[in-house]
């Protein structure tokens, strides 16, 4: 084993506050695992870290020396405080051990594949657009995000893994979207007659979400290429033939004759 992408962790809001106690043990002894494989067979560990570390920020657009602004008992301080507790370990192991580590500070990804149900709002939108259900857009939806395609993000990934670039980077799109703008995106994209309704803002929700992306240009030579409007009708794609597939694969259990136990009698 040469090189070790860990990737593993609970991602999107509803599951990781769904089960906040799995997320922290993912994120800390799941690292701690993985680091220590490193050093046992003297592989290079890269992290999947997040724009998360970074909270819900007070600086704009976000650069790898931002320290972040984060709620640590809030309720996302599970996946954010564990991102951020399994950067501090990747420096440890590789100040004290020698382990080359790698720092992956992933903003807002999509693509085909991706689960349709996890509750993140690329995912949300275009179901909801494809069902002819109101896109829910928690809060005024003045909040920003920027969207990048999973083939960037692995191209990013790979470039990073392969440099000589110890210190946190930040991979992201700096194409940044207000919520509702990105709502009626999707809507223009799917075709459809959805609504957008407004609802409560949920807690600790950022604000802003933008990546300064010097540093991946500079050292990895990486930016994203493909456009977001490109990306989404791949993804919508697929979340379409995923919708028509299940419609027509619906299974329908067979009842099944009642088992009696002997010497007993039923009573219709």
């Amino acid at each position: 084993v040469d090189q070790i992408y860990h990737l593993a962790s609970p991602a999107s809001p509803p599951n990781y506050m769904y089960n906040p106690i799995k997320t922290l043990k993912t994120n800390t002894i799941g690292t701690l695992n993985m680091l220590g494989l490193a050093k046992r067979v003297g592989a290079r560990l890269l992290l999947a870290s997040t724009s998360e570390v970074y909270g819900d920020p007070e600086v704009h657009p976000q650069n790898e020396d931002y320290w972040g602004h984060v709620n640590p008992i809030g309720p996302r301080a599970c996946y954010d405080e564990g991102k951020r507790v399994a950067e501090t370990m990747c420096y440890a192991y590789m100040k004290q051990e020698g382990v080359e580590v790698r720092v992956a500070r992933i903003f807002n990804t999509f693509g085909p594949r991706m689960h349709m149900n996890d509750g993140r709002v690329v995912s949300n939108f275009i179901l909801q657009a494809l069902q002819g259900e109101p896109l829910t857009v928690y809060g005024p939806g003045t909040q920003t995000r920027a969207f990048q395609y999973v083939s960037d993000l692995v191209n990013g990934l790979v470039a990073l893994m392969n440099s000589n670039v110890s210190s946190p980077v930040n991979l992201g799109n700096p194409e940044e979207h207000t919520i509702l703008e990105f709502a009626q995106l999707i809507k223009k994209l799917v075709g459809s007659g959805s609504e957008i309704q407004f609802l409560s803002e949920a807690q600790d929700d950022p604000q802003k979400r933008k990546p300064d992306i010097r540093k991946a240009k500079l050292l990895l030579g990486w930016e994203p290429v493909v456009p977001l409007e490109e990306g989404l009708n791949k993804a919508i794609h697929y979340f379409r033939k995923e919708l028509e597939y299940q419609a027509n694969n619906q299974y329908i259990p067979k009842p099944k004759p009642a088992r009696m136990k002997k010497g007993r009698t039923r009573h219709n």
